[in-house]
């Protein structure tokens, strides 16, 4: 099992790094989002920057409100 754990972790870390490039998480979101999140990235390990960018960025699109205005 440490074989398919580790091509597992390879595929989720791969999809985490390239993903937005498929699905254009960064068009999507408001302007003052993405500027929140890079302000967050002098917190974050040089090496690891984009890498947790893309994952809050892919977070943020995919469990976003569409009308944050709307909702009570």
């Amino acid at each position: 099992m440490g074989i398919l754990s580790d091509l597992d972790k390879k595929l989720t870390d791969n999809m985490y790094e390239h993903g937005s490039e498929l699905t254009g998480t960064v068009e999507d979101l408001p302007r003052a989002v993405v500027e929140t999140v890079d302000r967050l990235m002098p917190f974050i390990q040089p090496e690891a920057r984009e890498t947790v960018r893309s994952q809050i960025l892919g977070l943020v699109h995919e469990y976003r409100i569409e009308d944050p205005a709307g909702q009570g």
